[in-house]
C-alpha cells in the first residue's frame, strides 16, 4: 500500500455513488482520451499504485468534481483552514 496515494478510497467512493464498475469507469476515461485500464483503477483504489497527474485529471473530468473532492475529509479541512489563514493575512495587510 502506498501511503502517498490518498485519493484511491475517494475514487472508489465516487465510483460506488454512481453505481459504476471499475470497467465502466475505465471505459468512460478512455473515451475522453485517458490511457487507463480496469486493473490500474483497481490498484489506485486499493492504494497498491499511485495515481498519476493524468489519472487525477481524468477522474476530475469523468466524475465532474472539484480537485478537493478527490481528497479525504481531513485534507479538505486542512485546505479550508489554509484558505481562512490566507484571508486573515490579506485582511491584516489591508
Amino acid at each position: 500500500m502506498h501511503d502517498s496515494n490518498v485519493i484511491g478510497p475517494m475514487v472508489a467512493k465516487l465510483r460506488f455513488q454512481r453505481n459504476w464498475s471499475q470497467q465502466l469507469l475505465a471505459a468512460k476515461m478512455q473515451v475522453k482520451g485517458f490511457d487507463i485500464t480496469r486493473d490500474v483503477i483497481a490498484n489506485i483504489e486499493s492504494r497498491r499504485s499511485i495515481a498519476t497527474d493524468e489519472h487525477i485529471i481524468g477522474f476530475l473530468r469523468v466524475f465532474g468534481v472539484r480537485l478537493r473532492d478527490l481528497f479525504p475529509r481531513d485534507i479538505q479541512e486542512l485546505d479550508d483552514q489554509a484558505e481562512k489563514d490566507r484571508r486573515a493575512r490579506q485582511d491584516q495587510a489591508n
